[in-house]
């Protein structure tokens, strides 16, 4: 709808800030469909909407999946569309509390997925749990900056209290980075009905 309402101009500049890769697409479906019980026909239809959009309009393809806030995982999202849909990479939220714990443990918060064997792939994609690898896709504690959330602001610190807060914030990335085996981390920043408005 918002795209709908964009003049000519708006447009254009979207379309720069994408060729300039300052702004990117991630999975790029209609909706964030669940994996769990909803039928793979219907998964498939809502990716497709999206993509197809995204190709006609900018002239992009998502190269890397997110499912954010699906309860339960499939065969069906790593496969058909994650894989075969292009993309080399999914992120995903919501984890089984006791395996996440296990995950933390191990140093096993990313890894390969290899897509079902039914289906002819034997391309594994990339997947890793978003949210500071909590399994959700929040903000780090202390680092809500919505209007509805009470931490303080940056801006409005003085120099000791924001070398304090810079202090949070690498603890929480060195527990983050701690949890994988890899050099890079997803820092999410956002949350349910968390946007600084």
């Amino acid at each position: 709808m918002w795209w709908k309402e964009q003049t000519d101009a708006v447009k254009d500049a979207v379309r720069a800030l994408i060729a300039n890769d300052q702004l990117s697409f991630v999975n790029g479906g209609w909706c964030m469909h669940d994996e769990a019980t909803t039928h793979f026909m219907g998964m498939i239809d809502q990716t497709s909407l999206g993509h197809e959009f995204l190709k006609q309009e900018l002239g992009i393809i998502p190269k890397v999946g997110w499912q954010l806030d699906p309860f339960g995982h499939s065969a069906t999202q790593a496969s058909l569309l994650t894989s075969r849909a292009g993309m080399d990479a999914l992120y995903f939220g919501r984890i089984d509390y006791q395996d996440m714990e296990i995950r933390h443990n191990t140093q096993e918060c990313e890894g390969a997925w290899s897509p079902s064997k039914s289906d002819g792939l034997s391309d594994a994609v990339f997947w890793g749990l978003s949210g500071s690898y909590l399994g959700l896709y929040n903000f780090p504690k202390g680092f809500c900056f919505d209007v509805t959330c009470k931490d303080p602001l940056l801006v409005d610190m003085n120099r000791t209290e924001l070398l304090q807060k810079i202090e949070a914030f690498v603890k929480q990335l060195k527990e983050q980075s701690d949890r994988t085996k890899g050099n890079h981390i997803m820092l999410t920043m956002g949350g349910d009905f968390a946007v600084r408005v």
